[in-house]
């Protein structure tokens, strides 16, 4: 409180949210400077002249307690007072909402992953742990995507050390057009070798800060003594630039395809800019692409009026609601077959209809211009069906197919009236959820799903699979490219380990959804639970050391299922489930693979799940050990 005291002069001024709206122009889309995952950025003038940013924090963000995260970045930033934190124009390090303060040998816990993909260690990742070594960690991912780029960056785990510390080298000798001068040499190969320490999978192996500063310091006089000695007479001045257009893009992701590209605004314009060169370059610079979401048309989606749907929800009675989620309310409806308009209850045919809530999330014009456009032009028995749209003012609501068993999830876990499946039942829905992700990653299709889970598992009265939830898609790269996002989303848990950690997206991460999916079905555990031991609470970390001994499978198989499964189907299950979740992203299988295996299972089952039922016989440990040539097996004691 002492040290606090003597700042008391550069205290956070209190601000009045109507004067914040004022010098912001009222949150107006001119003064918006910036996005990012927990909210929006604006430039905002006082009346002394000094032009502040003020962030508007979204109203709720899943996973993340915004008042919380508000009073961290306030607490935090009142409590440190350091040249390199957010002052002026050297590096700063802003954003505060989601540092912790703890003794330098304690280790916290978490319950979710909250951060920046690539920025996060291993022992986050996997068992939720925070210590000092995860700020080195992040601060060596910084260094090596300055020294190597993204792109350079995304090669480091295909490569020993010294290989990328000498690629990264003779990149930047091919740069500067010119051999390195060994000043500048050993300090590129020593930011790298720190940097490279500092990414250490075992967090004892990293140096703590003080000692990363010390080593860069080293090289710093040296590197900047040389580069002030560097004739620049040979380098031609660049003429004045007029007519520089400049935005600031967060996520600078461009997807063809399904998806067009609008004209956005054009930003400021540079009246003036002049430089000398240092070096001569013929690189072509995208200095910005505002995407903007649009929704395509398409014959088969019909666009709804508010009042329409009000009327086949019955105004939205609270006795029509099927359920509620992250981004509004699903109501029943009913709406004629052939003209689609509203009808009363008992006619025509149920419908689903999700509105969403109209408190300002971000993502909602992208989330439902992803519904819309992906399942508007997609037909598949395994996808839900959607009929049509409405966007009327702030009323944003999306009609589907009615599918009367809910979701996956509800039957795993036995929520409300849902019943356990069988055996028979989960391997169904199993090959229908395999058979809709290897439709959607097919040539013709090349999509990714991103958000697959138990959740976004439908089961009609057949209790055929059908996905939903397209909101968070995105078209596929092409060959072994991948998707960079800034920002991982999707359900905790499910996301695959190199997504999270690099924000590299391929169809492989979709499979290691899929995989984990198969563990919840043959476990009926949660994905993710607190309350197992540590080291267990993400269940591929509780069921690999079992999946992967043959005679250990039984110790997980679901108590729910009464002991009634085939052990060579569970077998075939657990083997592809391993595969799935494999670390190595290469490893894992396509979901054409993955159908294949199903669908063998299936066929080298069902003649005698038909006649276990026909005989109406109830099955027995006893019988099943007297008939040793019987596939069906009892097995007690599943963990729960």
């Amino acid at each position: 409180m002492e040290n606090e005291s003597q700042h008391t002069s550069a205290m956070p001024r209190d601000f009045t949210f109507q004067l914040l709206k004022q010098i912001t122009n009222d949150f107006s889309e001119d003064n918006r400077i910036g996005v990012g995952g927990y909210g929006l950025v604006y430039k905002g003038t006082l009346d002394s002249g000094e032009v502040i940013a003020v962030k508007k924090l979204y109203y709720k963000h899943p996973g993340l307690d915004s008042d919380k995260q508000f009073q961290n970045e306030c607490t935090n930033l009142m409590r440190v007072r350091h040249q390199n934190i957010v002052r002026n124009m050297m590096p700063k390090i802003g954003d505060f909402g989601l540092s912790r303060l703890f003794d330098s040998t304690e280790t916290c816990s978490t319950k979710g992953i909250i951060g920046t993909p690539g920025y996060m260690p291993p022992e986050y990742i996997n068992r939720f742990h925070i210590t000092p070594k995860f700020d080195v960690f992040s601060l060596g991912v910084t260094i090596i995507k300055i020294m190597a780029g993204h792109q350079g960056y995304s090669k480091l785990a295909d490569m020993s050390s010294q290989e990328f510390i000498q690629l990264v080298h003779e990149k930047w000798e091919k740069a500067l057009q010119t051999t390195v001068l060994s000043h500048t040499s050993h300090g590129v190969k020593k930011c790298i070798e720190i940097a490279l320490r500092c990414v250490e999978a075992d967090r004892v192996k990293r140096p703590t800060i003080a000692e990363v500063v010390d080593e860069l310091s080293k090289i710093d006089t040296a590197i900047i003594d040389e580069l002030n000695e560097i004739d620049t007479a040979r380098s031609s001045p660049i003429e004045q630039v007029t007519n520089l257009r400049s935005n600031q893009a967060f996520n600078p992701c461009v997807n063809s395809g399904m998806f067009s590209k609008g004209g956005g605004k054009d930003g400021k314009m540079i009246s003036s800019c002049s430089s000398q060169a240092i070096r001569a370059s013929s690189d072509s610079v995208l200095l910005s692409v505002d995407i903007k979401c649009q929704i395509l048309p398409s014959a088969s989606v019909k666009i709804f009026s508010y009042d329409n749907l009000r009327l086949a929800t019955r105004k939205f009675r609270a006795n029509t609601l099927l359920g509620e989620g992250g981004f509004g309310r699903v109501y029943k409806g009913w709406i004629d077959e052939n003209t689609l308009s509203p009808c009363k209850p008992g006619t025509g045919i149920i419908v689903a209809v999700k509105r969403l809530s109209q408190e300002s999330l971000q993502g909602h014009q992208e989330w439902l211009a992803a519904e819309v456009n992906y399942l508007g032009h997609l037909s598949h028995p395994n996808l839900v069906k959607l009929f049509g749209y409405c966007l009327e003012d702030e009323h944003q609501l999306l009609v589907y197919e009615f599918i009367p068993r809910g979701s996956l999830d509800n039957h795993l876990y036995r929520r409300g009236p849902c019943q356990p499946l069988s055996w028979n039942l989960r391997m169904k829905v199993a090959l229908g959820a395999a058979k809709a992700l290897a439709y959607l990653h097919c040539a013709e299709t090349n999509i990714i799903f991103r958000d697959f889970g138990s959740s976004h598992i439908l089961l009609d009265r057949d209790y055929t699979a059908k996905l939903a939830g397209f909101g968070l898609a995105v078209n596929g790269p092409v060959g072994e490219e991948s998707h960079l996002t800034t920002r991982v989303v999707g359900t905790h848990g499910y996301a695959a380990p190199e997504y999270i950690a690099t924000g590299h997206l391929t169809q492989k991460c979709d499979i290691y959804c899929f995989g984990v999916l198969l563990l919840e079905m043959l476990s009926g555990l949660r994905v993710l639970d607190p309350n197992r031991p540590a080291g267990e609470q993400h269940l591929v970390d509780c069921a690999r050391p079992y999946l992967e001994h043959k005679h250990k499978i039984r110790c997980v198989i679901d108590a729910n299922l009464g002991g009634i499964y085939s052990f060579s189907a569970a077998q075939k299950i657990a083997a592809l489930a391993l595969e799935c979740v494999c670390l190595d992203p290469k490893k894992r299988p396509t979901m054409d693979a993955a159908v294949s295996v199903l669908e063998g299972v299936q066929e080298d089952e069902e003649p005698e799940a038909a006649e276990h039922q026909e005989s109406g016989k109830k099955v027995t440990a006893s019988a099943s050990r007297k008939n040793g040539k019987s596939r069906w097996n009892i097995f007690g004691g599943g963990r729960s």
